[in-house]
């Protein structure tokens, strides 16, 4: 019972650094001291991804717990002639997307006396024994993987019910800090309001608390708020929707949360993923209340590039940068100056110095460019 409750903690801790990236390191310490494991590291098997398995050429700090860093110091400096056969081999293994694999399926014990990641990197950084827990998050495969020293001894398969319990809060902390990620991975706060996404803050019983903008800006058809509650016009997905907020209020009083994700049906059609996390004490007093954090993501819709990203792409002036962003989503120039409330004039002379600065020379062939930027729905 104490070690069940010392996961809990961790994980508390892990939805905590979620919305505080400086909080991973002791959070995920926190996770391998409860495991029973001498460190650990979130990875996604996706190369395009800041937090790639291969962190040769890192330019962001990634989620690792604070007592990998030496290791990894070792890893950076000796893999380019001892490469790690973990992420390879462990890809080609046929498992399911959620699975638990260790060591000895990975290599032999000839190997591991012979191939240089084992004699340079593994056992001078003690971390002889690899396992590690995979879970799928927005199509891409995640993996905490985790580390033991020689003393610890090797995972086994007999302990994957011990590991594999973690895997559906770390899908759900994963896929709430991706939202985050995205905004900034600077140390500061990500406050509900500058979520690139739609968030409603519930109550115990389901209640809303209050949402974001971009929540409010999905009310409507298809959604709607009714006797202070979120439902779904579609009676099915309404069924389906409080379902799984009830689940989400009942298992957090016994002490867990179970509550899958969703899909919202609007006009036959799938439209919203909606996800709940619980929120701890730290998300309470960051977010001024609430007891659950109901994520919704458009599943359809194409989100124009930010004003931010055109400005740092094309080194647009900050007024350059919004009428460019209006223009990404669809609308003409009027409609543009109109939504930024510029003249006219004033509206066309961005445009030129826009259509100067990104080597284009009419209108649609900028749009044409900025569509190219346009970041689709990861579903």
């Amino acid at each position: 019972m104490a070690a069940q409750r010392g996961i809990a903690s961790a994980i508390e801790d892990c939805y905590d650094a979620a919305f505080d990236f400086g909080r991973w390191p002791q959070a995920l310490q926190n996770l391998a001291d409860a495991l029973g494991v001498t460190s650990c590291v979130i990875r996604t098997r996706d190369n395009s991804h800041p937090f790639r398995s291969d962190q040769r050429k890192r330019t962001e700090p990634t989620p690792d717990s604070a007592e990998h860093n030496e290791f990894a110091a070792i890893w950076l400096d000796n893999i380019e002639g001892a490469p790690d056969p973990h992420p390879e081999r462990a890809a080609r293994l046929p498992r399911p997307m959620t699975c638990f694999t260790v060591e000895d399926e990975i290599s032999t014990p000839e190997e591991r006396r012979i191939l240089p990641y084992y004699q340079e990197i593994a056992r001078p950084g003690h971390r002889e024994w690899w396992g590690a827990v995979a879970f799928p998050v927005n199509r891409r495969q995640w993996v905490l993987s985790m580390f033991r020293d020689a003393r610890s001894g090797p995972f086994e398969l007999s302990e994957a019910d011990h590991f594999l319990r973690v895997a559906p809060d770390m899908g759900r902390i994963v896929s709430l800090a991706e939202k985050i990620w995205e905004v900034s991975l600077d140390p500061a706060l990500a406050l509900l309001d500058q979520f690139n996404c739609a968030a409603a803050l519930l109550d115990s019983r389901g209640g809303l608390r209050r949402c974001n903008k971009h929540a409010d800006a999905l009310f409507g058809p298809g959604l709607v708020v009714r006797h202070g509650r979120i439902h779904a016009t579609d009676r099915d997905t309404d069924s389906r929707l409080q379902r799984m907020v009830h689940r989400a209020a009942t298992s957090a009083r016994d002490g867990r949360f179970l509550a899958e994700p969703e899909v919202i049906t609007r006009n036959g059609s799938f439209w919203l993923l909606a996800e709940i996390v619980p929120m701890t004490s730290f998300l309470r007093d960051l977010f001024n209340g609430g007891d659950f954090l109901l994520c919704l993501t458009d599943l359809v819709s194409e989100r124009a590039p930010s004003a931010r990203l055109l400005g740092q792409a094309f080194q647009l002036t900050a007024a350059e940068a919004r009428l460019a962003s209006s223009l990404a989503a669809g609308g003409g120039i009027d409609a543009a100056s109109a939504q930024l409330a510029i003249g006219r004039e004033t509206a066309r002379t961005q445009l030129r110095a826009i259509l100067a600065k990104t080597g284009t020379h009419r209108q649609a062939e900028l749009a044409a460019l900025l569509s190219r930027l346009r970041a689709p729905s990861r579903h």
